[in-house]
């Protein structure tokens, strides 16, 4: 076997795998690899996981996303089962501890190993550091004179193409991650946005992390207007985009005490736009002054 260290925003993981060229292929987890420490959760994978699957409290079948259900042992540790597809087979199961700070999964199709190590590991780490002031959120974030802004917004209203917009009209801009960046709350009241080894159907891994500085919700409309938001649009502007299990309650309120410290910070926006460069220079102008 082989164990690996990984340093997601401030919080180290381990992951525990037989040593093949599966390895070779995570080309994403490379730039966060950090050395011997004690992990915030480990993941290992096991040969088989005995007990049979658990009847799910929860289905998350969006059509075109990964099938995932999540339920519970009858020694009450939590079990998850992910397709690629929802109408595709289930290619991993994944037991955990009560705290999410043990994983152990198993792969039931090898050729889909890639998929259930990360599946597994962005999940299961969205729930264990939601009660440390951390939130994995979907979204896409570009960086620009060491300050972030996030991008929110349905899946496929546009926030790739919001952040493309911004690379290529808005001088010294990059992009930080286009899918699954970790905004943190910090023991001093500051709010940072983190890289990560997610970024959906974009290759950025960046082990790199700004000050956030706006967060922006994205709708399509025939014009281009943005409006600042109060303290409980905010909230309700972040709210669905925080990946996590809301119905257990130390997840719950580790979100709500997230949110709550990003919106007391952070300004949040609603920008109705078009799919244009004008959109990102107005959005530029509003919330880079």
């Amino acid at each position: 076997m082989d164990k690996r260290y990984y340093d997601i925003a401030g919080h180290v993981v381990s992951l525990e795998r037989p040593d093949d060229n599966v390895w070779q292929q995570m080309k994403n987890l490379v730039p966060f690899e950090t050395a011997e420490q004690e992990p915030v959760i480990v993941f290992r994978q096991v040969e088989s996981l005995e007990e049979k699957t658990p009847e799910p409290l929860l289905v998350s079948d969006d059509k075109g996303f990964p099938l995932i259900t999540i339920g519970k042992t009858s020694e009450g540790n939590w079990f998850f089962t992910m397709a690629p597809l929802n109408d595709a087979p289930v290619c991993c199961r994944c037991r955990a501890t009560e705290d999410f700070s043990l994983a152990e999964f198993e792969i039931l199709n090898p050729r889909q190993a890639v998929f259930s190590i990360n599946n597994t590991m962005m999940l299961l780490y969205a729930l264990r550091t939601a009660p440390l002031s951390t939130l994995e959120i979907h979204a896409s974030v570009i960086m620009k004179d060491g300050k972030g802004f996030v991008f929110l917004g349905k899946s496929g209203t546009g926030k790739s193409t919001h952040s493309r917009l911004w690379l290529e009209n808005i001088p010294d801009t990059e992009l930080l991650n286009d899918d699954n960046p970790v905004i943190r709350v910090m023991e001093d009241g500051s709010v940072r946005v983190f890289g990560s080894p997610w970024s959906g159907k974009t290759p950025c891994y960046r082990k790199k992390d700004v000050s956030l500085a706006a967060i922006v919700r994205l709708n399509q409309a025939p014009f281009n207007r943005i409006a600042k938001l109060s303290p409980s649009q905010a909230y309700a502007c972040l709210y669905p985009s925080v990946s996590a299990y809301r119905p257990e309650r130390k997840v719950a309120d580790g979100v709500h005490n997230g949110i709550t410290g990003v919106i007391m910070k952070v300004p949040c926006y609603n920008l109705e736009c078009l799919p244009d460069a004008a959109a990102a220079e107005l959005c530029c102008r509003t919330i880079d002054g």
